[in-house]
């Protein structure tokens, strides 16, 4: 049994947990146990109006073997104990949904708990997580449940016995869980996928434990497929690439990694590296040519085999049949092995891994077969959604409009961006040759400063001669106001350091503005921002035009809909008005059979 929680803020509002609960897709049947719609919404309001952060907390109750409604009630009861609230104020919603790969019990149950208790206080959110887990195993060991190895068992196990439930703590000390030392230690066991994982690749119409049980399936037959195991996937639609950490290996669906392998297949990293390290030799009809009627009768069952193990993991990742029957398989195949002898014959100096052929297999070839004229490829798209909202989302916005792909428009925008850049540095310019101007050094005499300089000539002198008594005496010296360096006489000397600094400086100001752009490189520069630009918006065009194609039949089917429902409506309301109309006439024609006789149905009547 699995239990996981989450905390919805009030900011986020209950819509979304709603729309999940009430409304979610792939569930076979939904079903409202206690609660309702508004009870989630005054969570979130009576949390908001406390200034609260969080307004619900979200229960997840996962078993794997079967359970029932009283069951699940009590498991709602155990964790309304651990975390004190009381499990009549929480709204629970019954799923039912068939596990992807057939086992374990196919109903689980969402419970929506206040954040927020009567007496305004809020729910105990320390060490959720151990203590989920803590629960699972109580109730596990209350309901007669096999035990999950879960990666705090040790600590479920001390928290049990110190709340009491000795059997509950014995039971999960002795049940299985993962050797801690030797050969056969793993890593503590963690999710396949996180749930943010889940909601995106659920939001392009994907199934993560679809794609969790395509790569499963291939991992169990990869012996079986004539085809390296990485090759075998990518031909499903699902990606191996490296992972961060040495010899780990990621799984991913259109740019979306997923989970380690070794996670999700549950093994050691090693073994997964190892597979992939692993050239493995090729089977025999793989090998062969001529097709599959060409095959000895003992390869044309071990291509039976494959194939069958090649439809079953094409139709857990797509939910379809494989498209195509054995003979176009096995051509395929055949086709990939003469691709892979003919790597491996080329010299080594040009001898390097190569990635899986996503071209075609229906363009010509040197060595072209007629099956292999039909085979597909690896599909260049993933299956898209039938909602509307996620088609749009999957089509998302063009990334530059008509204007910004205007060549007039960017040759605009460019120039008025040189100009505001040239009107700062010449304003920077205009500063800095201030600034030359000020710390040059300057001649008295010309300033008008004559006087000054005698009079700082005599006060000079005087200082010195005092100075000489002074040191005659043993008495510190009287240091000179003009004490920064020697100087010209007759000459102010400014600052020389600042002085040579604002040179430099003017100097790259003016070299920065001679080299800015004329309105010839602008334009130049212009068309070729508004090429690119193109260019990128043709390839939207291109990646969505399947999206944008399915979008435009689903709106066009609904405004068909709609206007056969206006003229439904329009018919109807012409056919009310014409009986409005005939009764009206009925008792203007015939006043004497009164209002509420019809002419039609006295006609009938005296007919017999």
């Amino acid at each position: 049994m699995i239990l996981k929680t989450s905390r919805i803020k009030t900011a986020s509002g209950p819509h979304a947990l709603t729309r999940h609960l009430f409304h979610g897709k792939g569930n076979e049947e939904i079903v409202c146990i206690q609660g309702s719609k508004a009870a989630l919404a005054m969570m979130v309001d009576d949390a908001r109006a406390a200034g609260r952060t969080y307004g619900i907390r979200h229960l997840v109750i996962n078993p794997e073997e079967v359970t029932s409604r009283a069951e699940a009630l009590e498991v709602l009861r155990f964790h309304g104990n651990e975390f004190g609230y009381d499990p009549t104020d929480c709204t629970l919603i019954e799923h039912r949904k068939p596990r992807q790969d057939g086992q374990g019990f196919g109903v689980h149950w969402h419970a929506a708990i206040p954040e927020m208790k009567l007496d305004g206080a809020v729910l105990d959110s320390r060490f959720m997580f151990r203590r989920n887990e803590m629960v699972a195993r109580l109730a596990e060991a209350r309901l007669g449940h096999r035990l999950t190895p879960g990666r705090h068992n040790a600590w479920a196990a001390a928290a049990l016995e110190q709340r009491g439930f000795h059997d509950a703590a014995l039971a999960v000390r002795l049940g299985p869980a993962a050797p801690s030392f030797g050969p056969a230690a793993q890593a503590a066991p963690r999710e396949s996928y996180s749930s943010a994982t889940h909601q995106i690749l659920k939001r392009n119409g994907l199934s993560t434990p679809a794609i969790k049980a395509a790569i499963s399936a291939a991992w169990a037959t990869r012996e079986e497929i004539g085809l390296p195991f990485k090759k075998m996937l990518h031909h499903t639609g699902i990606d191996l690439v490296p992972g961060k950490r040495p010899g780990a290996w990621v799984a991913a669906v259109n740019g979306v990694e997923i989970t380690a392998l070794h996670r999700l297949l549950k093994v050691k990293s090693s073994e997964v590296e190892s597979e992939m390290a692993t050239q493995r030799k090729a089977p025999a009809w793989t090998r062969a040519a001529g097709g599959y009627g060409e095959l000895s009768t003992q390869n044309q069952k071990r291509a039976q085999g494959s194939f069958q193990a090649f439809q079953r993991i094409y139709h857990a990742r797509h939910g379809t049949e494989y498209p195509y029957d054995l003979e176009n398989y096995v051509s395929w195949a055949q086709e990939q092995e003469a691709q892979r002898q003919q790597s491996l014959s080329e010299p080594s100096a040009s001898r390097r891994p190569r990635a899986f052929n996503d071209t075609d297999p229906s363009a010509p070839q040197e060595t072209p077969s007629p099956a292999a004229q039909v085979v597909p490829s690896r599909p260049k798209s993933l299956p898209l959604p039938d909602d509307k909202d996620a088609l749009k989302r999957v089509i998302g916005e063009s990334p530059w409009s008509d204007a910004n792909r205007d060549p007039a428009r960017i040759s605009d925008e460019y120039r008025r961006r040189v100009q505001v850049v040239r009107e700062k540095a010449e304003k920077r310019l205009g500063t800095t040759e201030k600034t030359i101007e000020r710390t040059a050094p300057k001649d008295e005499i010309a300033e008008g400063k004559g006087i000054e300089k005698l009079a700082d000539i005599a006060a000079g002198i005087a200082l010195k001669l005092i100075n000489t008594v002074l040191k005659v005496l043993g008495i510190p010296e009287i240091p000179h106001p003009n004490f920064g360096g020697p100087r010209v006489v007759g000459q102010l000397p400014g600052n020389p350091k600042e002085h040579e600094q604002a040179h430099q400086e003017a100097e790259k100001l003016r070299e920065y503005i001679a080299n800015l752009p004329d309105d010839e490189a602008v334009t130049l520069k212009s068309q070729q921002v508004a090429q690119a630009r193109q260019v990128e918006h043709d390839d939207w065009l291109d990646n969505t035009a399947p999206a944008r194609l399915k979008l435009s039949g689903i709106e066009a089917k609904e405004e068909a809909e709609r206007e056969e429902q206006e003229r439904r409506a329009r018919v109807e309301e012409a056919r009310q008005a014409q009986a409005v109309a005939a009764r009206e006439r009925v008792e203007i024609d015939a006043p004497e059979l009164g209002p509420e006789v019809r002419l039609d149905e006295e006609i009938e009547r005296l007919k017999f």
